[in-house]
Order: C-alpha cells, then sequence, then structure tokens
C-alpha cells in the first residue's frame, strides 16, 4: 500500500493524537504476523511447502503494470483467504482497491512469481519458501 494511500486511510481511522509513522509501524507489525500465521495454516504442496495462488486481474494498456490477488487455502478449513491489504503494506506496493489486488510494476518476468517471491523472503527469509501458483 502506498504511504499516500496509508495516510488517507490514518485520516479514516485516526485515534487521538496518533502520528503517521507510529500508525505505519503498528501496521506493518500486524501484517508481519498475519503473514506469518498466513505461511503456517496454508494448505501445502508435496514438498511441504506453503502454496499461495495468484489471479491475475488487470493488465495495463501499455503492459508496464499488473494488478494481481495473492490467496492461499486454509489447510484446517479448506477456506480460500487473500493477502492483498498484507502484500501492498509489507511489500511497500499500491493495492488497486476497485480490481481488489496488489499493482506490480514492470514487465518482461512472471510478475506473480515476483510477488510470492517478495512475500517469502519477507515471512520466511527464503524466496523459496512458499510455492506459487496461477489461477
Amino acid at each position: 500500500m502506498s504511504q499516500s494511500q496509508m495516510r488517507k486511510q490514518l485520516a479514516l481511522v485516526r485515534r487521538g493524537s496518533q502520528r503517521f509513522r507510529d500508525y505505519y509501524r503498528q501496521e506493518r507489525k500486524r501484517c508481519a504476523a498475519q503473514l506469518a500465521e498466513a505461511v503456517k495454516s496454508a494448505a501445502t504442496d508435496r514438498d511441504g511447502k506453503p502454496i499461495f495462488y495468484t489471479i491475475l486481474r488487470h493488465v495495463s494498456q501499455s503492459g508496464m503494470s499488473r494488478t494481481i490477488s495473492v490467496h492461499y487455502v486454509e489447510a484446517s478449513t479448506g477456506r480460500i483467504l487473500h493477502l492483498n491489504y498484507v502484500a501492498s503494506v509489507l511489500l511497500d506496493r499500491s493495492r488497486d482497491s476497485r480490481r481488489e489486488g496488489v499493482v506490480c510494476k514492470g514487465c518482461g518476468m512472471d510478475m506473480g512469481f515476483d510477488l510470492v517471491y517478495a512475500l517469502s523472503a519477507r515471512a520466511t527469509g527464503d524466496g523459496y519458501a512458499i510455492h506459487h501458483q496461477w489461477l
């Protein structure tokens, strides 16, 4: 989530005289905990790695940016949960609320893999610890 989007969100939920810096740190900690919980509770593949799924929601006319949503299946209940907000906050990427996804800039590579790789590196320190699949 870009900082301008976070500033707007802080203005909506402002509690007392909370500064943006404090709110930003608090949100990053909360999202990091949510990502760690998602890694633990996600369904796994044959190798025991959690699987995150991505869906291509939109490609810009120039082809230089994409909106991608990231999801995982909770192993215990079978529910499909999304990590769009968590990914946007932790990776400092914009969130496209209209298309429900994370804006990924660039081209020439698998941007869904890039998104999951970055989340995996943030959560575990190893970019290949989480398996990626397109839906």
